[in-house]
């Protein structure tokens, strides 16, 4: 495997996701306020534990958005000039599209890390959460949203059209999900389709721990994030004919 030349596209997608605050700094600014405020209300109403069920929540869905916005980019720039430049290499289409994706998990790891940083030190106060476990199903997340995004990104071609995708996938993901209602107030029915989502995963692997949802993270992030690479592999290489 050509370990340097994906070192280097990886790279550059990285670093290029860290210059452009123009995209991740009004979705990091907007997560943060609302975490802020929204966070208040819960306190006020629920308590202390209605507060940290409410943030523990909003970390995930925050690092989707950002994750969602830097996939979407990826996918608009994929045009002929810097692909053939790319592909030069020696590295395969599949490969290529791979690495590039880093942009889109690069963007989602950003907000992650601010919206993180801010409820640990303004909100819940405790430092428990920085650990290794909350890296890793943060990472699966963002491995998750970029390779879904991906896939779907076949059945548009336009600047507007994605857009409306990426409000109805944000949206989708961030609703059908316990970010806002515990599991157990939930039918049977409802409860098995809110588990299927990665946000939902995420946030009950961050309140209660539990190992079976990691597991079962680590299976669709890789299932998605492997989907979404072939698609848009598949949707390159008819692109480049």
């Amino acid at each position: 495997m050509p370990l340097r030349e994906l070192l280097i596209v990886a790279g550059y997608e990285a670093g290029s996701a860290v210059r452009r605050w123009e995209l991740w700094l009004p979705y990091m600014f907007s997560a943060t306020l609302g975490l802020f405020m929204v966070s208040l209300g819960f306190d006020a109403f629920g308590g202390e534990g209605a507060q940290r069920f409410f943030v523990l929540g909003w970390i995930p869905f925050s690092t989707v958005t950002a994750a969602s916005l830097g996939t979407i980019t990826v996918v608009l720039g994929l045009s002929h000039q810097p692909l053939r430049y790319w592909l030069s290499l020696p590295l395969s289409v599949r490969q290529v599209v791979a690495v590039k994706l880093v942009m889109g998990v690069t963007m989602g790891l950003i907000v992650a890390a601010a919206t993180l940083a801010f409820s640990v030190v303004w909100i819940l106060r405790s430092m428990a959460l920085l650990n290794p476990v909350t890296a890793l199903v943060l990472i699966w997340l963002t491995l998750a949203t970029s390779g879904l995004l991906a896939a779907l990104s076949i059945l548009v071609r336009d600047l507007t059209k994605m857009s409306i995708l990426t409000i109805l996938i944000s949206s989708a993901l961030q609703y059908v999900s316990s970010v806002y209602v515990p599991m157990e107030s939930l039918a049977l029915w409802v409860r098995a389709l809110v588990l299927v989502n990665p946000v939902t995963l995420v946030s009950e692997v961050l309140r209660t721990g539990a190992t079976a949802l990691l597991a079962a993270l680590a299976a669709e992030a890789l299932l998605l994030f492997l989907a979404g690479v072939n698609v848009l592999a598949l949707r390159v290489r008819t692109q480049l004919e």
